[in-house]
């Protein structure tokens, strides 16, 4: 180990003593919850490859994907907390200037579990439980929090996860409950058979004294929490551990984290009630949390890309993950193998 450091030391003073401006840019658009083990993996990365500046850009999984097909932003990698976008926006979405899609394939490579993060010094902190959590955060003078589902896969399964409660714990209306009186515009709930769809209005903003209060990604609710001016939140687990919050696990049949309970996750979609994209009207089916990642067709450095994503699925990238509370899908999963790069086909399932 200490041999390693060493090796590490030598290399970033290598990196520091290369004339300004020779380094490679390589721009990684990821989700606010991978924000700190790819920070970590960065730091590994750059001192093993000494002429590479990687820049990680997080926002939330829908506005991650809209740099690149909306707001025409180059990138090399785009990570984000839900697979599913990548086939759904980048796949159906051509690229004016090439004809072609701005990506073809995707690997699920890290997964997670939704839950409740909170402080010791949140309100009734003492009481709350997996049995009784929903009635808690229902209470009036508590503060809840929810990045915005219009730009956040987090804020959308927060809502799933509200809906599957409902039936979980006997038939309650828990969604009505949490959200129902929450907006200057409600959130609509239509069932048909079995599967509820959560339809989500363009104007999406908390009544004032609602007790409600929306960022637009997950990530941003946690300064409110540590300052007390948030009660709760709903988050993933490696968000809150890392942050050193209190997690309240939930149910598996609820929170989106185990493949067994997949059927139970189907039963629960959130759309776009707009007009959100120029040419895809995106529906987000209730799935177990896996994360995707993809190379987009016009990156500027695609062998570059490559190599991060070999070492981030490698053994040392696998290790910061790790540490950081992060489980990953190993081996990963991509859905069309024959379009990978070649040099990633042999790692995947």
């Amino acid at each position: 180990m200490k041999k390693l450091y060493c090796l590490i030391l030598a290399l970033v003073l290598n990196a520091c003593t290369l004339p300004p401006g020779e380094k490679t840019q390589m721009h990684v658009l990821l989700a606010g919850s991978l924000v700190i083990p790819f920070d970590d993996l960065e730091a590994v990365f750059e001192a093993k490859h000494p002429d590479v500046d990687v820049l990680m850009d997080g926002h939330g999984s829908i506005q991650c994907v809209r740099h690149v097909t909306e707001l025409d932003e180059l990138a090399d990698i785009v990570a984000v907390a839900d697979y599913a976008l990548i086939p759904m926006l980048m796949y159906e979405t051509k690229d004016p200037e090439t004809g072609q899609p701005y990506a073809t394939w995707t690997l699920q490579f890290a997964t997670n579990r939704l839950g409740i993060a909170y402080t010791p010094q949140s309100a009734h902190a003492d009481e709350i439980s997996a049995e009784n959590w929903y009635e808690i955060l229902s209470r009036p003078g508590v503060l809840l929090g929810l990045s915005d589902p219009r730009f956040d896969a987090c804020g959308y399964r927060g809502l799933m996860l509200a809906q599957l409660a409902g039936s979980h714990y006997g038939g309650q209306d828990i969604f009505a409950d949490l959200f129902g009186r929450r907006f200057t515009q409600p959130i609509r709930v239509q069932t048909r058979g079995d599967v509820s769809a959560i339809l989500i209005p363009e104007v999406l903003q908390p009544e004032k004294e609602s007790g409600l209060v929306m960022r637009g990604s997950s990530v941003r609710l946690l300064a409110l929490l540590q300052s007390g001016d948030l009660d709760y939140a709903f988050e993933y687990e490696s968000v809150a551990r890392q942050h050193g919050l209190e997690f309240l696990p939930l149910p598996p049949e609820i929170d989106l984290s185990d493949k067994t309970y997949q059927d139970n996750y189907e039963r629960v979609r959130v759309s776009l009630d707009f007009q959100r994209f120029a040419s895809v009207n995106p529906e987000f089916e209730g799935l177990s949390i896996a994360y995707g990642l993809t190379i987009p067709a016009n990156a500027p450095h695609p062998d570059l890309a490559v190599e991060f994503i070999r070492f981030l699925v490698g053994p040392e990238g696998q290790a910061i993950m790790a540490e950081n509370r992060h489980p990953m899908i190993l081996p990963p999963v991509a859905d069309n193998k024959d379009a990978l790069p070649t040099a990633l086909q042999a790692l995947v399932k």
